[in-house]
């Protein structure tokens, strides 16, 4: 019986070495929690409040022009602009491309403007030419009191790296209707034509090459001249081209723009050991006559002129478009 008592005490001085042993682990465990816990709430707290002084030293040293990369190794080199040119309402953003960027898109928005957002393909950005620019212009839609932001999304294959250009106009600025210039006279003394030329993020503003002709700013190779005219239809362009032209040429695709008022039309012409394709848009109630470029090259001479003829007028060139809508605003003026 005293054995047993024996056993029965030794037994219970090891389950309660046990017992502490446990509970001496499961405080130490709850101890080393709890640090843990308290070490990484002050690293995200430290963490924070660096954050903090950083957004409070940017807004401080605020800049009414912001320049931020939103992705590594941005492909786009930004030039500086000048906070002056706000009030003027017309900002140009310009820069160096790196030569595997394939286009550049632009994404408008401001959140307090009227304005809609909107979204455009820079048309004047050649791969391998280096320079880009984008107009930032009120009169365009894309410039407006307040906060504007713009994405400058650069295409490399299947990357892309985008950049956010932020422009704020002071409320305090001038109005942008003082700036607006909707008038432009085109041509020479005895031949002038006062018009209202159209202006759009599609295409850009009106600008002036001689007194007698203009382009737009977001537009390579259009020009739009003041000249006396034929008043032709489709079935005459063959005659018209033939006293137009002293070269090698064919034409397709003649179109009634406005029947009686605007026809359109591509044409492939030589020009020494190079060919060029354009499309021609002739206006009969203000006198105007345009060209496009749509591709240039080598290889067609007049032997297979007619052959080239026949494969372009099946391609397509997606900038036409554009072009095309703004020979119709100009008609409409």
């Amino acid at each position: 019986m005293k054995k047993i008592v024996i056993l029965f005490i030794l037994w219970l001085l090891l389950v309660s070495c046990a017992n502490k042993t446990e509970i001496d682990s499961a405080k130490q465990e709850l101890l080393w929690n709890t640090i843990s816990e308290n070490a990484a709430w002050s690293w995200e707290l430290d963490n924070l409040e660096e954050e903090i002084t950083d957004l409070e030293e940017m807004v401080a040293n605020n800049s009414l022009i912001q320049i931020i990369p939103l992705d590594a190794n941005s492909p786009l080199e930004f030039n500086e602009i000048s906070e002056d040119v706000l009030t003027t309402w017309e900002v140009v953003i310009s820069g160096i491309a790196w030569p595997d960027v394939d286009k550049i898109e632009v994404f408008f928005t401001n959140s307090n403007s009227t304005f809609s957002d909107d979204r455009y393909v820079l048309q004047t950005y050649i791969k391998w030419e280096w320079d880009f620019k984008y107009i930032a212009s009120s009169k365009n839609k894309v410039l407006d009191y307040g906060i504007n932001e713009y994405i400058f999304r650069a295409y490399s294959g299947i990357a892309e790296n985008e950049t956010k250009i932020i422009l704020e106009v002071p409320t305090d600025a001038p109005s942008k209707e003082d700036n607006w210039v909707e008038s432009q006279l085109i041509g020479g003394e005895s031949d002038s034509l006062l018009i209202d030329l159209p202006t759009s993020t599609k295409y850009g503003e009106p600008l002036l090459l001689w007194e007698d002709s203009f382009t737009y700013t977001q537009i390579k190779g259009l020009e739009i001249q003041k000249q006396a005219l034929w008043v032709i239809s489709c079935d005459e362009v063959t005659d018209y081209l033939t006293e137009k032209l002293s070269t090698w040429y064919f034409w397709n695709t003649c179109r009634d723009i406005v029947k009686d008022k605007w026809i359109k039309f591509n044409v492939i012409r030589l020009a020494g050991d190079e060919y060029i394709y354009e499309r021609h848009y002739i206006d009969f109630t203000k006198w105007l006559y345009g060209t496009y470029e749509l591709e240039t090259g080598t290889g067609v001479d007049k032997d297979n002129i007619e052959e080239k003829n026949d494969e372009l007028k099946e391609e397509e060139f997606p900038t036409i478009e554009i072009v095309d809508d703004l020979i119709k605003d100009i008609l409409q003026a």
